[in-house]
Parts: structure tokens; sequence; C-alpha cells
């Protein structure tokens, strides 16, 4: 159990790695749209 973590990553293998950019500009999005949204309700 001490390799939880260790075990999780390898078992995501290279999508992981060369995937987390991705998860990252995701986040990027979602996070502009809420302050869109929310400055549109604001506006209101």
């Amino acid at each position: 159990m001490m390799n939880q973590t260790d075990g999780w990553m390898g078992g995501m293998g290279g999508w992981a790695g060369g995937g987390m950019w991705i998860w990252t500009v995701i986040g990027v999005v979602v996070v502009v749209l809420l302050v869109v949204v929310i400055s549109k309700l604001s506006k209101k």
C-alpha cells in the first residue's frame, strides 16, 4: 500500500505525463467561463 500513488500514476501510463496539460487548459477555460457568467449575472 506504500506505493499506492506510484501504482496509480503508473497505471495511468503516458496519459498522466503527456496529458496533464490538457487538464490545465480545461481548468483555465472553466475558470474563464465562470468569471464571464458571474460578471454577466452581476451586471443584471
